[in-house]
């Protein structure tokens, strides 16, 4: 589907007073020292065109944050906000009608600056990504600049300067990816260099009391890759002495990422980790640098680093590539207020899926067990996700704000970011087809080459359409990609193909056992799952959380949230319930007793195929493509 082009609607016109220049120089002093008590502080300096007249000026408070894929900006976290002129005048402001993240100031005539105080509540709950949110805890601090930034309507924020500087409470220390200018003789000040305003929310601040750097290029590549460090901060001491085999295998992950796209663009990169059970587990992309947030049990032991936890690091990395340097046209604005056109997210994050989990296995961070269990269980999911009938994968994509927070009942009927799991099995599919197509002389490997070539640091995103990755996937291996595309991304399906299994050399099968990994946190969902079987998933105590249309749960009438108290003569347990599930096969239906409000009933279920799960199983005498395909580079 080609890019809709952005319309921005006609009440938004540039207001009658502009900054100065394109490049004019905005500043932001950022007071951390109340983080500890969950507040942050900033003074904005904005100057602006003097004008003989009073005028109104236009502020934004940033809208479409880079990589919430949606208008969440964290605004009614906002707990103060004055605006005044050189002389000290507090000016009246107020929110555009409809738009409250759009405000009007009455700018007195003659004013050439004016001061914007800015007070943040962190840690609050927020309905889009944390990863663009601040936190602060006792000893560690994490702040995204956009959430106390407002900027003129008229700044370009890929032209439009702004000098930062940070207060940090005492004896704390900070990381981020900007030029420092100076350190004052004060310990708790840090001034950094002009950078455009899309660099400096590009750029999030991890500060703290314990704090050390830990270098992740490989010794014998440090001739071919820029610098990387480790930032790592911890509420103790003893949280920054990560474990040596974690940090062996980040080490392999930057070598197996350079291999990979074969280009880096950027000059250094920094991997901003907090290691901490006070702030939510937590990670967000950007161009020099990545947030992460995990708890200190990941890190003790390379066995303990499991599941999501695993992937935060890798994923966050490679969109430093997918997703900030290469970027959907529809997504590459002027302002953090325009709309932006997510449809191509199967690409942005699905790709990034993909490539994250690629060099995941191919650095030792995941064995090829650990994938064929991920590949058995994202493929299971996609057979189950029954809202494919009515929404494109697209559509996920191009609604990606609206399906964040998931559903708690009929999930699979409404969908959710699914651009994200089955974008990755697409482009699974298309390394499987291009080593098919050419006979294993090529793979995705050399469409990521010509993908993300970089010959230089790159300071803004590369966009690209729809056709520009047909094309350049037909000049790695000649292929019908425009009927892929809209067979798997843009059409409506009744049920999910898993054609990639049999192109790996596998089948995607039933059968009476689940042969997926005990003890990695990437498996079936939690609590009991005979999604397979009945159609229906329960939690411990018997309450049903899911249900397949057409199953035989289904048609035995039960509902998300209605509670089984017993399996036939016998009170609800696990076991009993698994047990019934093996005896339908001897032809009796199972008894469910069930409360409905404050009625107790029977209801049957009409069953007779006994224990059943999707598996992915090897296929006797095909080619193991995925070995080839998850083999480290040299």
């Amino acid at each position: 589907m080609m890019i809709r082009t952005i319309l921005i609607v006609a009440c938004l016109v540039a207001t009658n007073i502009r900054t100065n220049a394109e490049d004019v120089t905005m500043r932001m002093e950022i007071d951390a020292r109340d983080l500890p008590r969950k507040l942050l502080h900033a003074k904005i300096e904005i100057p602006i065109k003097e004008s003989p007249n009073q005028q109104k000026l236009a502020l934004w408070y940033p809208k479409w944050v880079p990589g919430s894929h949606g208008p969440g900006g964290p605004i009614s976290n906002i707990a103060g906000l004055r605006i005044e002129d050189s002389s000290g005048t507090t000016l009246h402001w107020e929110r555009t009608p409809g738009e409250v993240y759009r405000l009007e100031v009455d700018v007195p005539a003659n004013t050439k600056l004016i001061f914007v105080w800015l007070r943040y509540i962190t840690n609050q709950p927020t309905t889009g990504s944390m990863g663009h949110d601040s936190f602060g805890s006792s000893k560690i601090g994490v702040i995204s600049p956009n959430t106390i930034l407002v900027y003129p309507e008229s700044a370009d924020i890929h032209t439009t300067q702004i000098a930062t500087s940070i207060q940090l409470p005492y004896q704390w220390s900070v990381a981020a990816a900007l030029p420092i200018e100076e350190k004052e003789k004060q310990p708790s000040w840090v001034r950094y260099q002009s950078v455009s305003l899309s660099r400096l929310v590009d750029s999030p601040i991890m500060c703290g009391r314990y704090h050390s750097t830990i270098d992740l290029v490989e010794p014998n590549r440090v001739a071919i890759i820029p610098p990387h460090r480790l930032q790592v901060f911890g509420e103790e001491a003893k949280q920054l002495a990560i474990n040596e085999e974690i940090v062996a295998k980040l080490r392999s992950m930057v070598t197996q990422a350079a291999l990979l796209t074969g280009s880096h663009p950027y000059d250094q990169f920094d991997f901003l980790l907090a290691v901490t059970d006070q702030l939510p587990a937590n990670g967000l992309e950007h161009s020099k640098s990545t947030l992460n947030v995990l708890p200190p049990s990941s890190l003790g032991s390379f066995q303990q680093l499991r599941g999501w936890n695993r992937l935060l690091i890798p994923h966050e990395y490679l969109h430093a590539w997918c997703g900030k340097y290469r970027r959907p046209a529809g997504m590459v604005t002027r302002s953090f207020h325009a709309p932006e056109d997510t449809e191509l997210l199967w690409v942005y994050e699905g790709l990034t899926q993909y490539l994250g989990e690629l060099v995941e296995a191919r650095a030792g961070l995941m064995n090829s067990k650990q994938f064929q269990n991920r590949l058995a269980v994202e493929l299971r999911s996609a057979k189950h996700q029954q809202g494919r009938q009515w929404r494109t994968l697209a559509d996920t994509g191009a609604a990606a704000h609206l399906l964040r927070a998931g559903s708690k009942t009929w999930p699979n009927l409404r969908r959710s970011q699914d651009f994200y799991m089955e974008g990755m099995l697409f482009w699974l599919e298309a390394d499987a087809i291009i080593r098919k197509q050419s006979a294993g002389a090529k793979s995705l490997d050399d469409f990521c080459h010509e993908f993300f070539r970089s010959t230089s640091e790159s300071p803004r995103p590369n966009p690209y359409q729809r056709e520009d990755l047909v094309r350049l996937l037909n000049s790695v291996a000649p292929y019908d990609w425009n009927g892929l595309i809209r067979r798997r991304i843009e059409s409506f399906q009744q049920e999910f193909d898993p054609a990639v299994a049999g192109l790996l050399g596998y089948r995607f099968e039933l059968q009476p056992t689940s042969m997926t990994i005990a003890g990695d946190t990437f498996r079936y969902s939690q609590g009991i799952d005979l999604t397979d079987s009945l159609g229906a998933t329960f939690s411990e105590d018997g309450m049903v959380r899911s249900l397949s249309l057409g199953s035989p749960a289904d048609r035995a009438r039960l509902m998300p949230d209605m509670k089984v108290i017993g399996i036939g003569s016998h009170t609800f347990s696990r076991q009993r319930l698994l047990d019934a599930l093996e005896d339908s096969k001897g032809g009796s239906p199972i008894e469910f007793k069930i409360v409905e409000g404050d009625e107790i009933r029977t209801i049957q279920i009409h069953y007779t195929e006994g224990p059943r799960y999707w598996n992915l199983v090897r296929e006797e005498g095909a080619t193991d493509l995925l070995g080839a395909i998850l083999e480290p580079r040299k």
